[in-house]
């Protein structure tokens, strides 16, 4: 009988199909007990909780189910605090942006993210109330620090949705805060994992590195959501007949989703092939040189 290779599983689907998944085993390069002792620890560099992480679980063990019920930067946000919350000086060059998660009965919640010269977002002001008006909530963003300064404050999707009955017309939330005088833009609402890579990549080896992402102590509220970011519970056998997708549970987390929209609208601008005829002093052409500068920092 011919010898198994070690890290080689082969197995058939409830349909019927073969399937052979390699392990990092088979190299003998990465088997610590064979030569792959020192690939090992290095690779383990900068992952909180080493080969029993989420992280290495998922994807050296191909492990679909390795972040489920796991908290998402508790741990991180715990070991690096004096790194992440920081009170932030925000300087008169930074390019200032909002985000509003809307919601009359949930908290509603509204943040200035503050983005330097090197393209790092900081979350410098909170607005974070239960059970209010849309009046009394957009009166309080204008008085927010900034909000001359803001090139767009951006929102869920489903506020354009005309769901809300006025006089014999359907009008929509939007059109309520613009009756108030605040302008939203569109976000991403399907944003999420994307938003979840975004801060793992700016909060990266923060044993090493500096946050590329900071959050100011008076936003008190996004720190207490984001320390409770939490992965849904899910099983290998949901995954298998169900192709769930890892998502974080909807509870607590408003101040995310306004972060969620921010970020995937900034990194969301289309790319210009010239800026020459643009002015240095506009909102696109400097979103084009912060994309510019992103870029090459990631090469």
């Amino acid at each position: 009988m011919a010898e198994v290779l070690k890290g080689l599983d082969v197995y058939d689907t409830k349909d019927g199909f073969k399937v052979a998944r390699v392990h990092y085993t088979a190299d003998p390069a990465r088997d610590s007990s064979r030569d792959g002792a020192q690939w090992l620890k290095n690779s383990l560099i900068g992952i909180p909780g080493g080969i029993n992480s989420p992280m290495w679980r998922k994807e050296q063990e191909i492990d679909f189910t390795a972040y489920s019920g796991q908290l998402l930067c508790y741990a991180i946000m715990t070991e690096y605090r004096h790194k992440i919350i920081v009170d932030k000086y925000v300087k008169q060059s930074d390019l200032k942006y909002g985000s509003l998660d809307w919601g009359r009965n949930n908290p509603a919640s509204f943040h200035v993210y503050a983005v330097d010269e090197d393209g790092s977002p900081h979350s410098a002001y909170e607005i974070y109330l239960r059970e209010t008006s849309i009046p009394d909530f957009s009166s309080l963003i204008k008085q927010c620090p900034h909000y001359q300064d803001l090139l767009w404050i951006s929102a869920d999707p489903s506020l354009w949705n005309r769901t809300q009955e006025e006089k014999q017309d359907l009008r929509s939330i939007n059109d309520k805060f613009m009756d108030e005088g605040i302008h939203l833009s569109r976000g991403n609402n399907r944003t999420e994992e994307m938003a979840v890579n975004e801060l793992m990549d700016r909060w990266y080896r923060l044993d090493i590195n500096e946050p590329r992402f900071t959050i100011s102590p008076r936003c008190s509220k996004q720190i207490w959501e984001f320390e409770r970011l939490r992965y849904k519970e899910l099983t290998t056998a949901s995954v298998e007949f169900s192709n769930q997708n890892e998502t974080l549970v909807d509870k607590d987390n408003h101040a995310w989703d306004d972060f969620k929209y921010f970020i995937g609208k900034l990194f969301s601008v289309p790319e210009l092939k010239s800026t020459e005829n643009l002015s240095h002093t506009s909102p696109l052409y400097k979103m084009q040189e912060m994309r510019r500068r992103r870029e090459e920092a990631n090469r």
